[in-house]
């Protein structure tokens, strides 16, 4: 697995996402999906029937602290938090996802569903209604629900499909990355974090084991940040992806692969700052009510 095809490959997706909100980058082997609205989904004209609530949506790169600023507000008021993420839907990825260690048992966190790699990609049209349908699940008269999230399709296509037909009133806060050297170093830390879980979670590398162990999820791991730069650490070394370990391993070693994947989500981070910022920019959003969040 040449470093640079997949580099080129997962940085030309993530600019195309960037560039068209409508594209989401895809995460794992792509399948013919049914139309958005079903005999159980209300359509958008539908959903607009609702009694109006506030939605405070939190946004912002990859690890710089969302779901904490969601848990902030969501203890402050009462309000449920429902994350906008694709890939933490995926309960065979939780390490690598970063969705493990997230529930907390003073906060109400709704995820999108319980999926795995076997299911296959969770397209963000799919994944946009399926939001929809959580925040009206939790929504409570008098009482905002927080919504938080990284996934740059996703959010684009809320934005541009769901928001202009929806009578919810949105507070936008949009995190941005610290200083480089700063957030490299958190990103470094949360990585080996990752790659040695407590007990009894799953570490990184044998989350990426399990599904390198079948041919047909490679395609969906090395479109993953985090298992694309262990890839690349494993081939380096000569190691084999679906039996990899730390242990007897050198420390400088360790070392290497945590901060490539922190390399990885860096770069990653970047593109979710720009989209974010051109997304919710009040200019390119004209007639979606969009406030500030207080």
């Amino acid at each position: 697995m040449a470093r640079s095809g997949r580099r080129s490959l997962a940085r030309s997706e993530r600019s195309r996402t960037s560039l068209n909100v409508s594209t989401h980058r895809p995460i794992g082997r792509p399948r013919s999906r049914a139309p958005i609205a079903t005999r159980e989904e209300p359509t958008v004209r539908h959903i607009a029937a609702e009694v109006p609530l506030t939605v405070r949506l939190i946004v912002g790169p990859t690890g710089v602290g969302k779901s904490a600023a969601a848990s902030d507000v969501a203890r402050r008021t009462g309000a449920p938090v429902v994350v906008a993420d694709r890939i933490q839907c995926f309960t065979d990825l939780a390490t690598t996802s970063a969705r493990a260690g997230a529930d907390e048992p003073d906060v109400t966190r709704a995820w999108l569903g319980d999926r795995t790699v076997a299911d296959g990609d969770y397209p963000a049209p799919e994944a946009a209604a399926a939001l929809v349908r959580a925040v009206r699940r939790v929504a409570r008269p008098g009482r905002p629900v927080v919504v938080e999230g990284g996934s740059i399709s996703l959010l684009a296509y809320l934005v541009d499909h769901h928001l202009p037909v929806l009578p919810w009133r949105f507070t936008v806060t949009s995190l941005t990355r610290p200083a480089p050297s700063r957030y490299l170093a958190a990103l470094t830390a949360r990585a080996h974090a990752m790659l040695r879980p407590e007990p009894p979670l799953a570490g990184l590398l044998d989350e990426l084991a399990a599904l390198w162990r079948v041919p047909g999820h490679r395609w969906f791991a090395a479109s993953v940040n985090g298992f694309e730069a262990a890839l690349e650490w494993c081939a380096k070394y000569g190691l084999d992806p679906t039996e990899p370990t730390l242990v007897g391993l050198p420390p400088r070693l360790v070392d290497e692969l945590a901060l490539l994947i922190a390399e990885r989500h860096a770069e990653h981070g970047a593109d979710q700052e720009r989209a974010f910022a051109a997304l919710f920019a009040p200019a390119a959003r004209a007639g979606v009510r969009l406030g500030d969040a207080a």
